[in-house]
């Protein structure tokens, strides 16, 4: 054999070896990607147990863990199914129905919650609302009716009635889902102690005796589910009449683990 045979051998062996690490590569990326899914996926299948877990814990009128000494509207510690979750529980009667409310107690919590500095942005909030719940099409000083959202190039309208879920108001111009959901591990922060830093720890559709579950679970890296149910009495149980949940990244997640008092 030639050294230019020899050296075209040489050439297609190092091509093959290059083809065929590049085909390993590929494999292991697949299977980490696939592996990744699958933890993903059992992970969610836990929390998604654990939740159900801790509603049906309380379904009835009794604290359910004896061990706890659990406090009613604050932030408590569980570990159904081995994860670690935060669990607050009360009820409606501290919350302002956006549905009835008169006007000047909804526009005082919206400036209680965005802060003196941002009055003007809070009144904006405010007539949106408003002009969202009225029946009528009249456009407040600094409300949105039908235009708005037609020109803006959405494909819904107000209601120009009553919010039917909370979630309604992720629909209304100006309601952000930072707004909307807050950072409920303010709360763990603050002791236990419920932080009201969103709309949907401030407001309700419900009747005061309904009973409220909040539950906090772990994510990946600083992610975490948040869920918001809602129990109405039936005989001696209480039933879920609707559920609220997102994924959240808090920005303060860290700082919680580092406190011995994060979501982990």
């Amino acid at each position: 054999m030639t050294k230019k045979s020899d050296g075209s051998a040489l050439i297609i062996v190092l091509w093959a070896l290059v083809l065929i690490g590049f085909l390993a590569g590929q494999y292991l990326d697949h299977n980490r990607q696939k592996a990744s899914l699958a933890v993903n996926a059992w992970d969610k299948l836990r929390q998604t147990e654990s939740v159900e877990s801790v509603l049906n814990l309380f379904s009835t009128d009794s604290w359910p863990i004896a061990s706890q000494m659990g406090k009613i509207g604050e932030w408590n510690r569980f570990s159904p199914d081995g994860i670690e979750l935060w669990v607050k529980v009360d009820d409606e009667s501290g919350r302002i129905n956006i549905n009835s409310a008169p006007e000047g107690h909804i526009r005082d919590k919206i400036l209680g919650l965005m802060g003196e500095e941002l009055v003007n942005e809070a009144d904006h909030l405010a007539d949106a609302i408003l002009d969202w719940r009225d029946e009528d099409e009249l456009v407040r000083m600094h409300g949105a009716e039908v235009g708005f959202y037609q020109t803006s190039g959405l494909d819904y309208a107000p209601a120009n009635g009553p919010f039917k879920v909370l979630t309604e108001m992720l629909l209304v111009r100006g309601v952000t889902t930072d707004l909307f959901w807050g950072d409920p591990i303010i709360g763990v922060l603050a002791g236990g102690e419920a932080v009201s830093r969103s709309l949907l720890e401030d407001f309700t559709i419900y009747t005061k005796e309904v009973k409220r579950v909040s539950i906090l679970a772990p994510g990946r890296q600083s992610g975490y589910t948040y869920t918001v149910a809602l129990l109405e009495k039936k005989g001696d149980r209480w039933d879920v009449l609707d559920l609220y949940q997102t994924m959240l990244v808090s920005s303060i997640h860290e700082t919680a683990s580092d406190q011995g008092e994060g979501l982990h």
